[in-house]
């Protein structure tokens, strides 16, 4: 497959004035350097606070189902557990960024959605569609989001409570402060169900803070955050140990300081996050369920296998320090980034033995393995403008104390013949390295190789983007030759899943986007917008006849159709989101005791709402159908799930 169509929309605008802005509003994520989004000469997708407010969802996973080019494969709403690819990428070739500050977890790509932040703090989603490598480094292998967090205008409170089927509770509080020079806020939320089956249960917890301070030409900006979650795992990793469970907490903090003058900018910021994770392959939490009881784990007349000696613990630790300088001139936009990351992990069952045994309070388990390593990066970009056109070409030299050294390129064309056309092209070089999970993990039926390699792709991409008169459009076709491929791989039902490379995996696909703003400042339509989306995703690699069972990497969507719409009538708002979606791949149900294809699945959420001066009452409804479906194989997605809440606001 060497020619692809390929396409992106990047939108969620509400009002037509308010398309322009976002349109013209600084984008992180397509380069080091802030461009609009229009002058972009990357694909990125752009969720605004206004469709975050009105979208019936539950969490970004949730949102994140309906974006164009992403696929947020759930185990469980409320962002339960979500693995997100770009572009048909594994979970694993994802970044997740805060306000720029990346979220990767060395263990595994599984708590890459584990957020340190609300939905309701969330000011807008930035989606880099295709490598991002040269920006961000590793991890950013297919495509990155940055998560931008609001900033308080004024002092003012925010109190939100849902309710609905299977005891399900949703509720948040946020206060934000606003000075002369500084502003901050702080926000918490809880959330829990008893599921819809057994074994599917929730309960999540979090707490963020944020503040800056102005001070001349510098600004301080601090981040804390800390999320708590515990959850039936039925079916997540295995069919041959249903009842599993899981419970993580990640703690998170950052400080950057950012200096701006005439011409040159420097950013520079440090952070840590620490995330653990205990891993129940058969379940003890809870009351009915498994007991420890003389070295065996019973419940009832069963007994787990004698080999299960304990829980998995693990804590994994990424800390980091990062320095951004820019400069303007008459020869465009010159940025250099030196980036320095530690990533370590402590557990039981991955990584090499340690010099001295760590006990865990509270817990049978402890640390003796553990795993660390080093990466140092140092990339340029510089962008030129040129008449209508815009010419970029950045580098990043990058070396890991674990893979070694590595040069990652990227080249970018612009051209727009006027205000409302823009077409482009872009080539990049992307990698990734592989998670301890994938090097270490030996427990049941799979097993990880330490001798795999980092994964490294080059990326194509053409396209064109148009927005006037209310209409926004984006095409794009690209193609992503990718090499050594980490997959997990069985060679038959009863054989073990082993982690591999695979030599070339390619994928290239067609994506497009249509959207229409029916209300601006003159205009007054019952039609707030219409978005209209499809992708398509086709996947090749030499090895694929030859794999009985690949877990992660073939089973991409490869067609996903969208359509988004609101209707607004005198404080009243109704919000649709409609998605139909065909994955690639099959897997093996024990259920059928066969290999079965994934079905194609419509998802319908509809959200309708009325605002009363500070108060604003709603009521959600997720998968509208009523459907169950799957995501990932043999794990069940509920069908209809329905909340009716309300949110109000002090202050504003």
């Amino acid at each position: 497959m060497k020619k692809l169509l390929g396409i992106s929309i990047a939108i969620v605008l509400s009002l037509n004035s308010q398309a322009q802005t976002v349109l013209d509003t600084l984008v992180v994520s397509a380069a080091k350097t802030e461009q609009s989004l229009l002058n972009s000469n990357r694909n990125v997708q752009i969720i605004s606070k206004v469709e975050i407010e009105k979208a019936p969802v539950n969490s970004l996973a949730e949102l994140l189902d309906f974006a164009m080019g992403v696929d947020a494969r759930q185990r469980g709403i409320f962002g339960t557990q979500t693995d997100l690819s770009i572009r048909g990428g594994s979970f694993e070739q994802v970044l997740v960024l805060l306000n720029g500050v990346r979220l990767s977890d060395p263990q595994t790509g599984h708590h890459l959605m584990n957020l340190p932040v609300p939905l309701s703090d969330i000011e807008r989603v930035e989606i880099l569609m295709g490598g991002g490598s040269y920006i961000f480094g590793a991890n950013a292998f297919s495509g990155a989001i940055n998560i931008i967090t609001k900033k308080a205008e004024k002092n003012s409170t925010r109190i939100a409570i849902d309710g609905g089927q299977y005891n399900t509770l949703n509720s948040s509080l946020s206060q934000s402060l606003k000075g002369g020079n500084w502003q901050g806020s702080v926000s918490g939320t809880y959330n829990r169900s008893n599921g819809f089956k057994p074994n599917t249960d929730f309960e999540h917890g979090n707490i963020a803070a944020q503040a800056s301070m102005n001070l001349d030409n510098d600004i301080y900006t601090i981040q804390l955050a800390y999320t708590d979650q515990k959850f039936g795992a039925q079916d997540f990793y295995s069919t041959s140990f249903p009842h599993q469970y899981e419970k993580t907490k990640t703690l998170f903090a950052s400080l950057n300081w950012q200096r701006k003058k005439e011409k040159t900018t420097w950013n520079r910021e440090i952070y840590w996050r620490r995330n653990w994770d205990e891993f129940q392959l058969f379940r003890e939490e809870g009351e009915d369920f498994y007991n420890f009881q003389n070295g065996l784990f019973i419940w009832d007349a069963d007994t787990a296998p004698t080999w299960y000696a304990g829980h998995n613990y693990h804590r994994s630790d990424v800390a980091g320090a990062k320095a951004d300088y820019n400069y303007q001139s008459n020869w465009g936009s010159t940025a250099i980034t030196w980036d320095f990351r530690h990533e370590q992990v402590r557990s039981n069952n991955l990584g090499d033995s340690l010099s001295e045994i760590i006990e865990l309070e509270n817990s049978r388990g402890s640390y003796f393995l553990g795993a660390d390593r080093q990466n140092y990066a140092l990339s340029f970009q510089q962008i030129i403008p040129y008449g209508s056109w815009t010419f970029s070409g950045a580098l990043q030299a990058n070396y890991n104390s674990d893979f070694n050294f590595g040069l990652y390129p990227a080249l970018n064309a612009g051209y727009r013949p006027s205000k409302a056309h823009k077409f482009y092209a872009n080539f990049n070089r992307s990698f990734r390295f592989p998670s301890y999970t994938d090097l270490y993990y030996r427990l049941g039926n799979a097993q990880g190789s330490i001798n795999l390699q980092e994964e490294e792709s080059y990326n194509y991409e053409i396209a064109y983007r148009f927005f006037g008169k209310g209409w926004y459009t984006n095409l794009s076709l690209f193609y992503r030759n990718g090499l050594n491929i980490i997959d997990w791989t069985q060679a038959c039902d009863t054989c073990d899943l082993i982690a591999g490379n695979n030599s070339i995996v390619n994928m290239g696909g067609l994506e497009f986007s249509l959207r229409k703003n029916f209300n601006g400042a003159d205009e007054k339509s019952l039609v707030d917008f219409i978005e209209f989306g499809y992708s398509y995703i086709q996947s090749e690699s030499p090895s694929s006849a030859s794999v009985y069972n690949s877990l992660y990497v073939f089973d991409h969507l490869r067609h996903k159709i969208n359509f988004r719409s609101a209707l607004v009538y005198s404080g009243w708002s109704l919000n649709y989101l409609i998605s139909y979606q065909k994955r690639n791949g099959e897997y093996f149900s024990p259920t059928a005791a066969t290999v079965v294809p994934y079905e194609a699945v419509l998802l319908i959420n509809m959200g309708l709402q009325y605002q009363w001066e500070k108060l604003r009452l709603h009521v959600k409804v997720q998968n509208l159908l009523g459907r169950p479906y799957f995501d990932r194989g043999n794990v069940e997605m509920p069908g209809i799930w329905a909340q009716v809440g309300m949110v109000y606001r002090f202050g504003m």
